[in-house]
């Protein structure tokens, strides 16, 4: 037996201090530390071992090292006052209001339009656990000016960092400053030139407190490749030279907000960050900065539940420093012998035993309210599959792509390289037929999806102009919608919005403005991607998926364009299934996703799954 002794590094980020005789089983001791401490490192300067002072932390020492653990007065009394801590701001997230103190008389516009909910939330975010947090409301709940809320709420001063996506700098970010405040708001769009001009402006500005909003690329790091030789299987990064634009780089942020966090911060590991998170990263901040990360869809790139992390690092990196030691301590990983010594590491699923620590680590770092609880009147989605039989040159190409990586279309032939390939065409083969025009693949109008979707849209009146229904149409391929969804509505004479990601920022404001106005199109067509923020179609009372997104999230995003606390109305989500073909893989993936994204948000604070899938009646189009 051996003391292990444990306390408190008092500082403006006080860390845990851990330290023990040497013992034949120092090595041991040593990786029972590293597995269940975040963060900790050996000290040369005086010997020991630190690690930074969280709950998690101190729940991690008793695990590690049981009644050979000695926690020293200081430690003790930190560790209750946090915990204490960190169970009431937990309890605040579940609050469904709460009573502010600065925001009424700060902004009281702002004050007076926010829901009981909304100022729970302030209030939340105000508090701010360990400086920093993750606002994942369901997406339709305001998470914009909940934050500009919580932000003014703590009376702080300083310069405020807004990063967002492009779509989003003036018709959200903005538009709600100018809207519901009186603060001094900056926006860095367009060229080069007037995003330059836009921050100088910021920053000649004297005011005590100050709002920049920036594209998220603004904030990309250049790089310099190594010169020195790197091991064979590193990946060739090179070292930062430079910034984008190196003036962001300069004086300290007093807030940081990351809005669609997920899309900077979503990758697997630190290491595979992109360009602009890495910047994100590397900005500069004070003891006291405050960070926030926005995402209804917080799990990143594929969806997956260990995609988070790459959030969990930038808000609290003292604890989260590495993604395999925190994947590890809370996951079952699988390692395969590749080559050359290499292993190949796969994630299962939480590991038994450790899920109740991984939720119980969110509780104070995670902000989730949905529909369900805050918006009790407004009907649930409902959903319908709506399976589509292929047409016989429709089906020859699908088999002849799996017999033989390979399609012969009008124009020539389609080679798939690869198995990326073969998935990407055999998703688009299930949408509907291929040709080639010179060395285009395109789409040649045949498509068992489209003449389904016809049929509903007939059925609703919208191919004879009666009725009044409103819909949304969606996929992630461009050529699709232009070489078989708009053929088939132009023919029918139905008019129609396009919008994919080439459409700018004014032409998407008229469409949306167009659509929503009780005589505009009845048909909204969306690139499934491009569609999926910062954009009202609450007009619409059915949303039709023609193909599914791999990631449940961005499916959501979808869906609520629609369904949002705008309007209360029931609306219908119909997702297009070819019978017999990677349609069916993709929903099988996605519900599984769904399902342990809903545990770890959702089910960890008792709720209950509310999605049903109604089976389509074609009885019910006569």
């Amino acid at each position: 037996m051996v003391d292990i002794k444990a306390t408190l590094e008092d500082g403006a980020k006080p860390r845990i201090i851990v330290k023990w005789d040497w013992t034949p089983n120092y090595q041991e001791l040593i990786d029972a530390l590293k597995d269940n401490v975040f963060g900790a490192r050996f000290r040369k300067s005086d010997k020991v071992w630190t690690a930074a002072a969280s709950v998690e932390n101190c729940h991690g020492l008793r695990k590690a090292f049981g009644d050979d653990l000695v926690i020293k007065k200081p430690l003790a009394e930190w560790y209750v006052a946090h915990k204490e801590e960190a169970d009431k701001h937990a309890a605040l997230s579940a609050a469904t209001d709460a009573e502010l103190r600065l925001l009424p008389t700060v902004a009281p516009r702002l004050h007076a339009t926010l829901r009981p909910d909304q100022r729970a939330g302030v209030r939340w975010l105000a508090d701010a656990y360990r400086g920093a947090g993750l606002n994942a409301d369901k997406p339709g709940l305001g998470k914009t000016l909940v934050t500009i809320g919580g932000i003014l709420e703590t009376g702080r001063q300083g310069p405020i960092l807004v990063v967002c996506p492009k779509i989003s700098v003036r018709n959200v970010w903005y538009y709600e400053l100018s809207r519901w405040t009186d603060e001094h708001v900056y926006m860095a769009r367009g060229t080069r030139a007037k995003r330059e001009a836009a921050i100088a402006a910021f920053k000649a500005d004297p005011s005590p407190r100050k709002w920049l909003i920036i594209v998220a690329e603004m904030l990309r790091v250049k790089r310099k490749p190594n010169e020195t030789t790197v091991k064979a299987n590193a990946k060739k990064r090179g070292r930062v030279a430079g910034y984008e634009y190196p003036e962001l780089f300069e004086d300290p942020w007093s807030f940081i907000v990351a809005d669609e966090s997920h899309r900077l911060l979503g990758s697997l590991t630190v290491a595979k960050s992109n360009l602009a998170g890495e910047g994100l990263a590397q900005l500069p901040t004070l003891d006291f900065t405050r960070k926030y990360a926005l995402s209804g869809t917080p799990f990143g790139r594929g969806g997956r539940i260990y995609g988070m992390f790459g959030t969990l690092h930038w808000l609290w990196p003292d604890e989260n420093t590495s993604f395999w030691k925190w994947a590890y301590r809370y996951f079952d990983i699988e390692e395969e012998y590749v080559r050359r010594g290499q292993t190949a590491k796969k994630i299962v699923g939480l590991k038994e035993g450790n899920e109740e620590d991984f939720l119980r680590s969110l509780g104070p770092r995670i902000l989730r309210r949905t529909k369900e609880e805050v918006l009790k009147d407004l009907p649930p989605k409902q959903y319908v599959e709506v399976q589509c039989e292929m047409g016989p040159k429709q089906k020859a190409q699908y088999k002849q792509l799996g017999d033989d990586a390979e399609v012969s279309v009008p124009g020539g032939v389609i080679v798939a390289n690869g198995v990326l390939a073969e998935i990407t065409r055999a998703k688009q083969i299930a949408n509907g037929c291929l040709e080639k025009r010179g060395d285009e693949v395109v789409f040649s109008g045949e498509s068992c999806k489209v003449d389904a979707l016809m049929e509903k849209l007939d059925a609703r009146g919208i191919g004879d102009d009666s009725g009044d229904m409103k819909v949304i149409v969606s996929s992630r391929y461009n050529e699709f919608l232009k070489g078989c969804v708009i053929p088939a509505l132009e023919e029918k004479g139905i008019e129609y919005h396009l919008l994919t990601g080439a459409t700018s920022d004014r032409k998407r404001d008229e469409m949306m403005d167009s659509f929503q106005d009780e005589g505009g199109p009845r048909v909204f067509v969306l690139n499934s991607k491009a569609g999926g923020l910062s954009i009202n179609l609450d007009a619409a009372d059915e949303v039709h998926c023609l193909d599914e997104l791999d990631n449940p999230e961005d499916n959501e995003q979808l869906e609520d364009r629609a369904h949002r606390a705008s309007r209360n109305h029931q609306v219908t989500i119909l997702y297009y299934r070819t019978v017999g073909t990677y349609d069916t893989n993709v929903a099988l993936s996605v519900e599984d996703k769904r399902l342990a994204q809903f545990e770890v948000l959702d089910g960890r604070r008792g709720l209950q799954d509310v999605r049903k899938w109604i089976k389509y009646d074609e009885s019910q189009e006569a």
